[in-house]
């Protein structure tokens, strides 16, 4: 749907009762409407926000241009829980990937493959991170889940499974803890409540009242957390 200069996909959804708008890490822009809300609707609700989406975009790429596009070169800052740690490239280093002295040290056999090392290291060292954390949740919560599991998630930050399993996509590990708690906030308390209803939104709330600040910070700095 073309809305003003703006290109937006819209989706509909019985789980929505207003229409959100979702700006993607390639830039997409994507709105979610209730399943009987008309294209008319749609159309006036989102000229609207014409001003508000296109500030959003402005801001995204200025972060673009800031933070994106890293190399595996000698200096280049890489993030690991919210810090940022330069490159060191290593002919001496006793294993692919590990920071020292804070920097990342990467041995200089592994740096034709140093994405696939660092996503590695992002998952074998945010999974016992998040297994804590998400046992510590889980009893404010009210719910825990079978299994804890780090990978690529595409598009998403984090699942949860109707088998009660909840999945954080690799990126997650390179956020501040305080954006990794929210995450799992945000997946335990869909285990109780799997649609993002009143009730939803007020549990999340009771264990985590600054949720809304990390849904923020994910809108605006979300795409820096990437190795391209």
């Amino acid at each position: 749907m073309k809305v003003g200069d703006l290109e937006i996909e819209i989706r509909r959804s019985k789980r929505n009762k207003t229409i959100t708008v979702n700006i993607e890490r390639d830039g997409t822009i994507n709105a979610v409407a209730p399943f009987d809300c008309s294209e008319e609707t749609i159309q006036e609700e989102l000229l609207k926000r014409e001003y508000l989406i296109s500030k959003r975009i402005a801001k995204r790429k200025a972060v673009l241009k800031e933070y994106v596009n890293r190399t595996f070169v000698e200096g280049q800052s890489f993030l690991y829980m919210g810090e940022s740690y330069n490159l060191t490239i290593s002919d001496k280093a006793k294993k692919p990937l590990e920071i020292i002295d804070n920097r990342f040290v990467l041995s200089d056999k592994y740096v034709h493959k140093a994405k696939e090392v660092f996503v590695k290291y992002y998952k074998k060292h945010g999974l016992p991170y998040i297994k804590e954390r998400v046992e510590y949740y889980s009893k404010l919560v009210g719910r825990e889940p079978v299994s804890v599991r780090i990978m690529d998630l595409r598009s998403h930050w984090a699942s949860c499974t109707p088998h009660k399993s909840v999945n954080f996509h690799w990126k997650c590990v390179m956020a501040k803890p305080m954006i990794i708690d929210y995450l799992i906030v945000h997946e335990l308390t869909h285990l109780k409540y799997p649609q993002h209803n009143r009730q939803f939104w007020d549990a999340v709330f009771s264990v985590m009242p600054n949720y809304k600040e990390c849904e923020d910070w994910l809108h605006e700095y979300g795409v820096t957390l990437d190795l391209d």
